[in-house]
C-alpha cells in the first residue's frame, strides 16, 4: 500500500510535466532509498524514463494513469508561508535579515559531524514557532547540536530567554560565542559537548525547552532524546525535533513515536516539510552516479530538495529515561557507523 501511494504521488506529479530528480523528491514522501528503488522499478516497467536529466512519463505510463483515473498533481502549498503556517514579520522579519548577514560567515559543513544546515527562513521560522507556542520568552532553552544556528535566530528576537548550545564542532562553538559577544547577547552561550558523553550534572533538570535536529538512526535519535530529557525540568517541558521522511520510513517513525510515548512525551503537532536544507550535492551526485550510472546522470539541484518535518512534543508526566542512558561507552552509541548510518540513510544507496 505504501509503495502504491508513493508510486501514485510520482505518477501524478509527472502527469503535470517532466520533473528533475530533485523536484520529484519534494512531491513524494517515501524515504530516499525507497524513492530511488521505486524510480528504478517504474523505469523497468517502462512507465517512466530519464531524458536530459529530467524524469518523464512514457506513453505506457500515461496510459496507466488514464486507466487508473489519475489526474495531474495540483500545487496545494500556501505561496505566502510555504506550508509552515507562519509569517515572518515584525521582530521575525528583522531577525531574518540580520540572520542572513551573520550566517554568511558560518563555518562550512563537515561530513564528519553529519552536518547540513537549514536555510535562513527555516531557522527563523523555528524561532517564530517556538515563540508562538509560548516556549521562547523567559525560558531556559537547550539546543543539542546547532550547525543550523537556530540559537542565533532565537537571540535575534531580543526576547528574555536563556539559550544553551551543546555542540561537538569546536568551530561552531567559537562562531556562536563570537556572535553573542559581538552583539551583546548575554543570554546565549555555546560549549563543546559530544552527545555520546553523559550530560553534565549542572545541566540536568535545568531547561524548559529543547531543540534537536538529530541523526535518524534509532541509536542516534534515542541518545539525543535521552540526553535532552535528562536536561528538562519535567512535566510541561517541551521539545522541537527535526525528523525527515527521506531517512526515516514509516516503521522508523512508529518506533520513534513509541519511544516518545514511553518517555512520557506527547506529540502536539507535526508540520510537514517545515525545514529546508541547503546542501552541497556534488558529493551526493558523484557517489550516486558511480553506484547507479543510469540514474546518476543528474543535473544540479534547482530546489532545496532535502526537507524535514518539525515535531513538537510536550512532557505530560515526569520523564522516564533509563539509568543506563547516563553511562558513557555504550557500544551501540560509540560505533560511529551504527550511530550515523542504517539501511534507510543515504549511504545505503551505494
Amino acid at each position: 500500500m505504501i509503495e502504491k501511494r508513493n508510486a501514485k504521488q510520482i505518477l501524478t506529479s509527472l502527469l503535470a510535466g517532466p520533473k528533475t530528480f530533485w523536484r520529484l523528491i519534494r512531491e513524494q514522501d517515501g524515504h530516499l532509498v525507497h524513492y530511488v528503488r521505486l524510480l528504478e522499478k517504474l523505469e523497468g516497467e517502462n512507465l517512466i524514463d530519464l531524458d536530459g536529466g529530467r524524469i518523464r512519463l512514457t506513453e505506457e505510463g500515461r496510459a496507466l494513469c488514464q486507466q487508473q483515473g489519475l489526474r495531474p498533481r495540483q500545487d496545494t502549498a500556501c505561496p505566502a508561508c510555504g506550508g509552515r503556517g507562519l509569517e515572518l514579520k515584525g521582530i521575525f522579519g528583522r531577525a531574518l535579515e540580520e540572520f542572513r548577514e551573520i550566517a554568511r560567515e558560518r563555518p562550512p559543513a563537515l561530513a564528519d559531524f553529519d552536518q547540513g544546515h537549514v536555510d535562513a527562513a527555516s531557522a527563523v521560522a523555528r524561532a517564530a514557532l517556538i515563540y508562538a507556542r509560548g516556549d521562547l520568552e523567559n525560558e531556559d532553552i537547550l539546543i543539542l547540536g546547532d550547525d543550523d544556528l537556530t540559537s542565533i535566530a532565537l537571540a535575534l528576537t531580543g526576547t528574555e530567554s536563556r539559550i544553551t548550545v551543546l555542540e561537538a564542532d569546536g568551530r561552531l562553538v567559537d562562531f556562536i560565542n563570537r556572535a553573542a559577544e559581538k552583539n551583546g547577547w548575554k543570554n546565549l552561550r555555546a560549549r563543546r559537548y559530544d552527545v555520546r558523553d553523559p550530560l553534565p550534572g549542572e545541566l540536568r533538570r535545568k531547561f524548559g525547552v529543547f531543540l534537536i535536529d538529530p541523526v535518524e538512526t534509532m541509536p542516534g535519535i534515542t541518545l539525543f532524546l535521552y540526553r535532552c530529557a535528562l536536561g528538562l525540568r519535567g512535566k510541561g517541558a517541551a521539545g522541537y525535533i527535526g525528523l525527515t521522511h527521506l531517512e526515516a520510513s514509516r516503521e522508523k517513525w512508529h518506533a520513534i513515536q513509541k519511544l516518545l510515548l514511553e518517555m512520557n512525551f506527547v506529540i502536539t503537532e507535526i508540520i510537514h516539510d517545515f525545514n529546508e536544507y541547503e546542501l552541497a550535492s556534488e558529493e551526493f551526485i558523484e557517489k550516486f552516479g558511480a553506484a547507479r550510472p543510469r540514474w546518476g546522470k543528474l543535473c544540479p539541484p534547482e530546489v532545496n530538495w532535502f526537507t524535514s518535518n518539525l515535531v513538537r512534543v510536550e512532557a505530560v508526566e515526569e520523564l522516564k529515561v533509563p539509568e543506563t542512558a547516563g553511562a558513557a561507552g555504550e557500544e551501540m552509541f560509540r560505533d560511529g557507523t551504527k550511530f550515523y548510518c542504517d539501511e534507510e540513510t543515504f549511504d545505503a544507496l551505494w
